[in-house]
């Protein structure tokens, strides 16, 4: 009898320690990165040309929905509770679509969901995408990327520009919203970066009477042109050559 009794103690016991383990289970954070807000005036008028951005690839260390934190030189740790609210390549092409948009370059950018035919696509490898938490170190977001834009409009596609990127963004202290906002910053420099010198590729790889960027000096000769060759048909300005 006595040892039917220090079961039942037993397995209470063990029960109420369950319990108590679960209650302690912290609950699940979500994120989506978004692009801090400032971002420059969008170009008067537009390219006629559309782009798409590619799916968008994430080494396979970083392409969980868990924020990787960086502990040591050597050991990283995949945060079961603090997530992406989506998988990361997907959210980083959006992002990236959304800021080319409102650059207001291109005729189109289309995100990597779309199926709109493209002249131009815009291939992107996400190489490092982590919190970097070692003891000693400025808390801060690391955002390597490699970028390439590929020629579709003849017979065989060919690479117009390339550029590999890496952003580290100072947290102000180790924690995951921290990181998210910093994942944001370092996009959006990065963005910054390539948008111009998309354009200026664009530019030269495109057909003849697409004005170069370089062509906006007020004081340089210009032939009158009476008619626009583009109008945008999402209201912006009219491209005019300036050849």
């Amino acid at each position: 009898m006595k040892a039917v009794v220090h079961a039942l103690v037993a397995s209470l016991i063990l029960g109420c320690s369950a319990c108590s383990l679960l209650t302690r289970v912290p609950p699940t954070t979500t994120y989506i990165v978004d692009l801090p807000a400032g971002r420059p005036e969008p170009h008067d008028c537009r390219l006629p040309i559309t782009l798409r951005v590619g799916n968008v690839r994430v080494s396979a260390a970083f392409a969980g929905r868990g924020l990787v934190y960086r502990l040591s030189d050597v050991r990283y740790a995949s945060d079961p509770y603090n997530r992406f609210g989506a998988e990361p390549g997907a959210m980083l092409g959006n992002r990236i679509a959304e800021w080319l948009d409102g650059t207001g370059q291109f005729r189109a950018v289309v995100p990597p969901s779309g199926a709109r035919p493209a002249e131009y696509v815009l291939d992107v490898s996400v190489t490092e995408l982590f919190g970097d938490f070692r003891h000693g170190h400025t808390p801060s977001a690391v955002l390597s990327m490699q970028l390439a834009l590929i020629d579709q409009t003849g017979a065989r596609s060919k690479v117009v520009y390339e550029r590999s990127s890496a952003r580290i963004a100072s947290l102000a202290k180790s924690s995951s919203e921290e990181l998210v906002r910093g994942y944001g910053v370092a996009l959006a420099e990065t963005l910054q970066q390539v948008e111009e010198e998309l354009r200026e590729s664009l530019a030269k790889s495109a057909p003849e009477g697409v004005p170069h960027p370089r062509d906006s000096d007020e004081n340089a000769p210009r032939p009158i042109i009476e008619s626009p060759i583009f109008t945008s048909d999402t209201g912006a300005g009219s491209c005019l050559s300036t050849r």
